[in-house]
Formats: C-alpha cells, sequence, structure tokens
C-alpha cells in the first residue's frame, strides 16, 4: 500500500533554508554594516583548552560515565591479581603448616656425636651451655650467611637437639610381669626456651664420670610422669655399658608452645607416653626426660645409642606464593653441598660429626602448592575472560555514546574547515582526559584495598584501560562527515563477503579451540606455564560463536512478525518490529555483551554449585560415617563405650595403619598397612556413596596368598610384575581403588582384613573410629551423640562429621577465593550487561528524539513510545538471552574437561557437572530483572524533544 508523503513540499523547504541563510549572514554581518560606524572586530578570549573545556560540560554525563567504566576496569586491574596473590600464599601457608615441621625444615641428622667445645663468642647460648655446645652452633651459624637472600628471609635461626636411648628404665623391686619402662633421654641447648616448668625444679648439670654414682638429673612431661608412675624425687636406672646408671626425676614441664615445629624433631612421646602391648602380652610404657644441656659431656662416652638433628627451622608466614619457584631452587642448590659441623674425628669408639648435607621435603610441598595455585589460576582466567569480554564491549558502547555527543560540534567544525588531523587530535585529547584521571585513581584504589604484591602486571592493564577511550574515540573519526549522513538502516552489501569470512573464521577457532582441550584433557601440569591460553579464550569464543549465530537468526522470526503485524490495525507492532528488523539498534557489540553476560552469570552459578557439591562429597569421602574419632590410641573399655552410646547403630575401628614395604621384582616402595575388620566396615559404611569398597573376599583366610585391596599408586607399582610380596609374603589383589579412603589421609596404602593382620603387624591399637548414627537422628541428637563420643575419647582426640568437615573445607583459602569470584562474576556480569543495554538505548536515542515526536503530533501515546523502546532492543535482546543461558549452561560441560577442581574440593576424583536448577533460576531472574529495571530507567531520560525541534533536525540532516 502506498503511504502519501505529508512532509514539507521541497520548494518550501529551500525557501526556509534561504531565510535561514539571510538571517545567519545578518548575525554575523559586522556591526559597522548595520550601525554605519566602525567598530574593531571582537575576537573570542577562549583558549583552546577553554573551548575544550566547554566542549565537555556541554555533555559531560557520558564522559563521566566512560571514566567510571576505565576507573573500575583499573580498580579490577591492580586489585583483582593481588587478590589471587593473597589467596595462594594464604593457602600455601595453610598447606605448609599442614606439613610436620621436620619435613619441610632444613635438617641434617646423624648417629655421630657433637663436638664439644666453646664459639668464637657469637652464639646466643649460655655460657654455661656455650662450653659444651658453642663450637657445633658456631659451624651452623657460619653456615647461615651462605644461604641465598630469599632463604635466609625463610628460615629461622639454627636450633639443635641430641636425643639418646630408648633403654630400660627399671624401677626398684618390680615384680615380674609388672608393667615395663623405656626411656629415651634428649638434651637441648634451649631446653628453657622450649619448656615451661610445672613442678619441682631444672635438671642439675652431670659432671661425674657416667656410669656413677651421682644420679642423671631429668625432667618429664606431666603425662608422661603420671603414666610412667614416676614421681619427683624418684630414681631408676639405666643401662650404661654393662653398668646401671640411676636417673632421677627433679620435676615435670609442660611445652611452652605445643605447637612449637621442635617438638616434630624428638620423638613424640615427648609430650605423650606410648602405652603399648609386649609380645608377652605385657604393657609397655616409653617417654622422654630432658637432662641438662651440659650434662652429655659426661655422657658423652656412654656407648647409649644417640641421634642427633641440627636445624633451620621454615616459617611458612614468610613464604610468599610468587616466591614459590626461586625457593624451589635455592633450597635445591643449598641441599646439593656439604657443609662442615665439626671434625669428625674419631674418639676412642665414637666419631663426631663431620661433613652434613642438609634435607628438606619443601620443594615438594612447593611444588604441589604451585599445582594447586595454577588450577586455581586456570579456573579464575576463564571465569574473568567473560566479564573482561563484556567490559570491552561496554567500553566500546561508552566510547559511542561520546562520540555521538561530540558529533555534531566536530561535524560543524569540519565544515567550517578543521582537518581530519585536528579532529582526531581533539577526540585523542578528550580521550586521554576520561582515560588517564580515571585509570590512575582506579589503580590507586586497586592497590590500596589488596594488601599483597602482585607485581606491575596490575597497572600494566591498567595502563591500557587508560588509553582505550582515546584509541576507540579516535576510531571513530572517519565516521564524522559535515555532509548529510548516511542511513543506517540502508546496508552495505559489500560488507556481506567480509562478514562471512569472519564468522567462518570465528567458527573455525572456536570448534578447534573446543577440540583441543577435549583431546589434552584435564590441565594437571600447568605449575611452569601459568594461565593456559587456550583454556581461558575457549568461554569467549564460544559466546562470539553464539552471538554470531543469534544476528543471523534473530531477523527470520522477526521479519515473520512483520509480516504479520502489517496486516493488524495497531501502528506500534509493525512500525516497532519493522524498525528492529530494518535499523536494528543491538549490532555486534550490544548482543556479545548479552550473551556472554548471561552465559558467564549462568555458566558461574552452575560451577558454583558444581563445586559446592564436589566438596560436600569430599567431606562424606573423608570422614566416611555419621562420625569419625581419632587422634589417640583408645583402649577395649574406650570402643565397648563408644558402641553404648545412646543414638550409634554401628561402629568400627581402623585397627592400624603402619608403614609396611611393598616389594615387586625386588624393587621396594614403601607404604600403608590399613588393618580393617570389614564386615564391621561395610555395617557402618552401609549406603555411604563415596565409601571405599571393600569386596566380600577380603576376609578369607584360607587363601594361598593374603586378599588386600590396593591403591592405584601400589597398584601400578605390582603390575606386570613376576613377584610381589607383601612384606615378604604373597598377596592377592582383590580390588584396586584410585584414591584416599577414610580410614587413612594417606594415597598409597594397602588395605586387608584383621583376620588376616597377625604376620604383618604387631600390635591391633585403633586411633580411628568409624561411627553409625539410628536412622533418623536430627541434627540435635547427632550433637549429644558427637558430645557423648568426645567425652570418651578424651580431650586429646578430635571427633569429625562431614558437616564439620565441610564447614573447615569450605574455609580453606581456594574455595573461598573461588567461590567469592564467582559471586562476583555473577554480580559484575549482571551490571554490565544491564549496562550494556542501557548505552545501546543511549545510543539509539537521537534517532528517537527524530521519530517520536513526530509521531506525537499524529497521536502516538507515552505508552506506545515506551513500547517502540522496548520494540528498539526487545527481540535481539529476548533471544540473545536465550542463546547467553543455553550456552552459561553448555560451557561447564566443555570446559570442565580441561580444569581440575580438585584443588578447591580436596576431592580424589573430578566432581561432576552439578546443575541446581533454584540458583540458576534465581540467577537468571536476578540478572534480567536488573536488566529490565535499567532499560526501563534509560528509556525515561530525556524523553521529551517537541516535534518543531525533531522537524528542524530532520530538516538540517
Amino acid at each position: 500500500m502506498a503511504h502519501r508523503h505529508r512532509g514539507v513540499p521541497p520548494a518550501r523547504r529551500g525557501d526556509r533554508r534561504r531565510r535561514r541563510g539571510i538571517r545567519s549572514a545578518h548575525r554575523l554581518a559586522p556591526r559597522s554594516q548595520a550601525g554605519g560606524g566602525m567598530t574593531p572586530t571582537r575576537h573570542s578570549r577562549l583558549s583552546t583548552a577553554g573551548l575544550l573545556r566547554r566542549q565537555f560540560l556541554a555533555g559531560p554525563v557520558a564522559s563521566v560515565m566512560l571514566a567510571l567504566l576505565v576507573l573500575a576496569g583499573a580498580l579490577l586491574a591492580t586489585g583483582v591479581p593481588r587478590a589471587v596473590a593473597a589467596m595462594h600464599t594464604a593457602a600455601l601457608e595453610q598447606s605448609l603448616e599442614q606439613f610436620p615441621a621436620r619435613e619441610i625444615d632444613l635438617v641434617a641428622s646423624s648417629r655421630n656425636l657433637p663436638e664439644l667445645g666453646g664459639s668464637s663468642g657469637e652464639t646466643t647460648l649460655e655460657p654455661e651451655i656455650d662450653a659444651v655446645w658453642g663450637a657445633q652452633e658456631q659451624h651452623l651459624l657460619d653456615i647461615r650467611p651462605s644461604m641465598p637472600e630469599l632463604l635466609t628471609r625463610v628460615t629461622g635461626e639454627p636450633l639443635s637437639a641430641l636425643v639418646a636411648g630408648p633403654t630400660i628404665a627399671g624401677v626398684a623391686g618390680a615384680a615380674a610381669g609388672s608393667n615395663s619402662y623405656q626411656l629415651f633421654t634428649a638434651f637441648d641447648p634451649r631446653i628453657r626456651e622450649h619448656l615451661t616448668l610445672t613442678g619441682g625444679q631444672w635438671p642439675a648439670a652431670l659432671t661425674d664420670p657416667v656410669p656413677g654414682s651421682t644420679p642423671l638429673e631429668i625432667v618429664l612431661a606431666d603425662a608422661v610422669a603420671e603414666e610412667m608412675a614416676w614421681v619427683p624425687g624418684e630414681s631408676r636406672s639405666i643401662p650404661v655399658g654393662t653398668n646401671p646408671q640411676d636417673v632421677r626425676l627433679v620435676g615435670t614441664f609442660a611445652a611452652t608452645d605445643p605447637d612449637d615445629g621442635f617438638w616434630t624433631h624428638v620423638p613424640p612421646v615427648a609430650l605423650e607416653p606410648s602405652v603399648a602391648f609386649t609380645p608377652e602380652g605385657n604393657i609397655e610404657v616409653t617417654g622422654l626426660g630432658f637432662a641438662d644441656p651440659v650434662s652429655w659431656a659426661a655422657l658423652q662416652e656412654s656407648d647409649l645409642p644417640t641421634t642427633m638433628d641440627v636445624w633451620f627451622p621454615v616459617l611458612p608466614d614468610r613464604i610468599r606464593s610468587a616466591d614459590s619457584a626461586e625457593l624451589v631452587t635455592q633450597v635445591d642448590q643449598f641441599m646439593s653441598q656439604v657443609f662442615v659441623l665439626g671434625s669428625g674425628s674419631w674418639e676412642y669408639w665414637f666419631a663426631t660429626v663431620g661433613e652434613v648435607a642438609f634435607a628438606s621435603g619443601l620443594p615438594d610441598a612447593l611444588n604441589d602448592a604451585a599445582v594447586a595455585a595454577s588450577a586455581s589460576d586456570a579456573v579464575l582466567a576463564t571465569i574473568a575472560s567473560g566479564p573482561i569480554g563484556v567490559m570491552v564491549a561496554v567500553l566500546v558502547l561508552g566510547a559511542r555514546v561520546v562520540f555521538e555527543r561530540r558529533r555534531t560540534g566536530l561535524e560543524l567544525a569540519a565544515a567550517r574547515g578543521a582537518s581530519p588531523g585536528q579532529l582526531r587530535g581533539i577526540l585523542a585529547l578528550e580521550g586521554l582526559a576520561i582515560g588517564v584521571p580515571a585509570a590512575i585513581v582506579g589503580g590507586l584504589l586497586g592497590t590500596l584495598l589488596v594488601a599483597a604484591d602482585a607485581g606491575p602486571v596490575g597497572w600494566a592493564i591498567a595502563a591500557l584501560f587508560a588509553l582505550t577511550p582515546m584509541a576507540l574515540l579516535v576510531a571513530a573519526a572517519p565516521g564524522l562527515s559535515p555532509l548529510r549522513r548516511a542511513r543506517s538502516d540502508l546496508g552495505r552489501p559489500s560488507t556481506g563477503r567480509f562478514r562471512w569470512m569472519a564468522e567462518v573464521l570465528v567458527a573455525v577457532l572456536a570448534v578447534t579451540a573446543v577440540v583441543l582441550l577435549y583431546r589434552r584433557g584435564l590441565a594437571t601440569s600447568t605449575a611452569a606455564t601459568g594461565v593456559d591460553p587456550l583454556l581461558a579464550a575457549v568461554p569467549l569464543l564460544l559466546s562470539l560463536l553464539a552471538c554470531l549465530v543469534v544476528l543471523r537468526v534473530y531477523p527470520i522470526p522477526l521479519a515473520a512478525l512483520v509480516r504479520s503485524t502489517s496486516r493488524r490495525a495497531d501502528l506500534v507492532p509493525f512500525l516497532g518490529s519493522a524498525r528492529a528488523l530494518r535499523d536494528p539498534s543491538a549490532g555486534l557489540v550490544p548482543v556479545l555483551a548479552v550473551v556472554v553476560g548471561v552465559s558467564v552469570t549462568v555458566f558461574s552459578s552452575v560451577l558454583l554449585g558444581t563445586v559446592q557439591a564436589g566438596v560436600e562429597r569430599a567431606a562424606d569421602a573423608q570422614v566416611g560415617a555419621d562420625a569419625s574419632v581419632g587422634g589417640t590410641p583408645f583402649t577395649l573399655e574406650q570402643l565397648d563405650q563408644f558402641a553404648a552410646v545412646p543414638g550409634v547403630a554401628a561402629t568400627a575401628p581402623v585397627y592400624s595403619a603402619k608403614p609396611t614395604k611393598v616389594t615387586a621384582d625386588g624393587r621396594g616402595r614403601t607404604s600403608t598397612l590399613i588393618v580393617v575388620d570389614s564386615a564391621e566396615m561395610r555395617k557402618v559404611q552401609q549406603g555411604r556413596d563415596a565409601a571405599t569398597p571393600l569386596p566380600a573376599e577380603l576376609g578369607a583366610t584360607e587363601a594361598e596368598g593374603v586378599p588386600v585391596v590396593l591403591s592405584k599408586p601400589v597398584a601400578d607399582f605390582v603390575s606386570g610384575a613376576d613377584s610381589a610380596n607383601l612384606d615378604g609374603d604373597d598377596f592377592e589383589v582383590v580390588g584396586v581403588v584410585d584414591g584416599r579412603t577414610a580410614y587413612s589421609p594417606r594415597t598409597n596404602w594397602v588395605l586387608m582384613d584383621v583376620a588376616n593382620a597377625k604376620p604383618f603387624t604387631a600390635t591391633l591399637v585403633p586411633r580411628t573410629v568409624l561411627v553409625r548414627f539410628d536412622e533418623g537422628t536430627s541434627a540435635a541428637e547427632a550433637d549429644e551423640i558427637t558430645a557423648a563420643l568426645a567425652e570418651i575419647a578424651g580431650e586429646d582426640a578430635v571427633v569429625v562429621t562431614p558437616d564439620g568437615l565441610l564447614t573447615e573445607l569450605r574455609e580453606r583459602p581456594t574455595t573461598r577465593g573461588l567461590v567469592i569470584s564467582l559471586v562476583v562474576a555473577i554480580v559484575l556480569a549482571s551490571l554490565l550487561t544491564a549496562l550494556a543495554i542501557v548505552l545501546t538505548l543511549v545510543v539509539g536515542r537521537p534517532a528517537r528524539d527524530r521519530l517520536l515526536p513526530l509521531l506525537s503530533t499524529l497521536g502516538l501515546g507515552r505508552r506506545g513510545e515506551r513500547a517502540l523502546v522496548v520494540w528498539e532492543i526487545g527481540p535481539v535482546a529476548v533471544i540473545a538471552l536465550v542463546a547467553g543461558a543455553l550456552l552459561g549452561i553448555a560451557l561447564p560441560f566443555v570446559v570442565l574437561a580441561g580444569i581440575d577442581l580438585r584443588a578447591f574440593t580436596d576431592g580424589d576424583a573430578q566432581p561432576a557437572v552439578t546443575l541446581d536448577p533454584w540458583l540458576i533460576t534465581a540467577v537468571l531472574a536476578g540478572s534480567l530483572l536488573v536488566t529490565i529495571a535499567a532499560a526501563a530507567a534509560a528509556s525515561r531520560i530525556d524523553g521529551s524533544v517537541n516535534a518543531a525541534r525533531a522537524m528542524r533536525k530532520e530538516e538540517e540532516g
């Protein structure tokens, strides 16, 4: 149907232009011509800076908004890397604290004796102690200056301790079959720094020959003295060679700091006694006493078995994650050297210590932490790639808004003779004025908010943000034209070929990246390479591909809608759909922002649900029951009391978890032997998803080889061997398990039934008991049962439940950091998506300012105007929203093929993707509401333009 043109006739339009030209010429004519007298020409007093300032103040809102975007980008650029570095350092410190100090300290251990003598006066020992231990202390102090600076900073001053024994501490008049006692005797040059006297007095130095009539004085820990039934003032005898030597208890002590790493360098019986049964069935108690360090000079020739540790304690709180690689190199270099600790001479039957080499498990611990940190970085980079894409899209839109605000003035300047270079210079100056101050402020805020050091990378990214407004504005300069502007709804067919080429290229890159990701598998060895670019790029490439699909697909249903609405009397649906089809406000950039923003939001919510489910499964697997009681040896009486607690359905002790040796074709490997009653354990773990499988054959007692279940590392070790044995005996593998069990934290283990354990372990004293509650036990009842179990187990035991361990795992720095990152990604992506919609509507406002007032003169009301605004962005936004949601759900199945989440869940297996419908729905609804609210607010901004002004703009082009 042809529509009659209702505009102003061409002739009248020409008359109006001529009249406007005459009026303009009259206004510009010199006053001398109007008034007849000559007056001097007036020049503007505004400088170039003043003109730029007036231009900025003419429309500051868009520039301020762009500056805020740059500020936010610079804040994130400097703050996020520092927060990640702080998270890695906290995780590293927590990881190192889980190791016994002796495993990570720089330790030299020797069975030779220390060289006695004084120092050159540089030690901090007491003079009488320095006279005996000073020479060795001086050698240790001389080693320290040879350490690299970083290694020196993370280690403390040298320490040493010598332990003699164990020897039988005989009680005078003890009857046959009574308890027996074994005594270690320790000599610590800094005894009064590590011990606090709780009763009696400090031991006096023994200077008389040994053995002799003068007793050796010692102090015992309170618990050790009580278990050994040794009261202060009592003497017992130890054998020194073939003669007895009296040992007198003169006091009791408590550890000044029980968590001090010093206590890992002496036998554990220093603070808690060991109670065991001898092969004859008698009770044997073992403890350790401290003598005055000066007394060692008298005992040096006593022929007692000795072990001496000298070490530089490692201080985990001084180690930064960023220094791990350098520190590993320095420790390896230090351990490859030998150092002089004494003369190494022979004195009668014994030798003094000579050259020693230090050893430490710190490099392995740091490498393990680096692998976990690398996995964290891979996940965080994948999460960050989406918001970065949305941020870039929003910056492009923000710069476009600023450019459109400056277009009229710049085109007028071009019409009056401004060169392209001058126009680009004006845009560049405004871009720098917007970007540089905002980036500086954002960078400083990010630096001040997070107290950590992440290097100069963050500031380099902030500098890119500072230059981005200038680059975007200058890049838009070719779009300036002082002539009549071309219609945007009339496409340029010449670009079709290039568009297809670009789309095919994006599709090929996205598919190739996904294929490579699947072929490579989990990124478990990226500690040396850092963030994986392929893994980080996959989400953005797939989002870009989805965006292109949306732009290709959405015109199809929209064209059908135009044809449908053209037959209706209502103007708004037809006009809105036709404008959305012919002149879409949503080009590549805003569609990309919506698709990426929504996909990141959904992906983050799916990943959050997956990690939470993985942590819950890991907590349940590590506890292995409704509760686990452990920490100290338990008596038969305590086991019976555990089973008798109201609400307890079953108990199953772990009878042993001792070191053992597996041999395959003559090659040996140390492992952990776990002994359980398989029938009891199956009853306790019945119905638990993560329970260790215990085949029925495990309890067989008549097999040629003892039936065992092996961990995967042990199974791989014996696989293909012609002969394999366990402590010299044959075994038969009835099962293989990949990972840890609830019975031991080790991944390298051999499990057997208690019925077959007799030849492999001398004692069966449980230190862990798994407990099953009655069905239907409430949370309050579970708390009561747990409290009862803890009371029976004693102060030194620990009762762990899956819920308690779950809370602990969630508080780990890596897990907590990931959860915070996912929540921030969800919020940031939602806000940026809403902002992209707002900026898209702002960019399209000039066209609406020309159209809506004209339509209002024809009777279109405010409701119709708002409906047209919705049509402007609605169709493509809805399709982009659907595409983004589908992509967000699909992304975890693609991306998690290359990310190892076990560093966050502490589980042995990669957690399965978990779709939480309530969480996904809530996140999508929140994002949608924010977007709708922002769009509604944007549509109401400056919506009043009168018809006359609109017509004048249309005429002026």
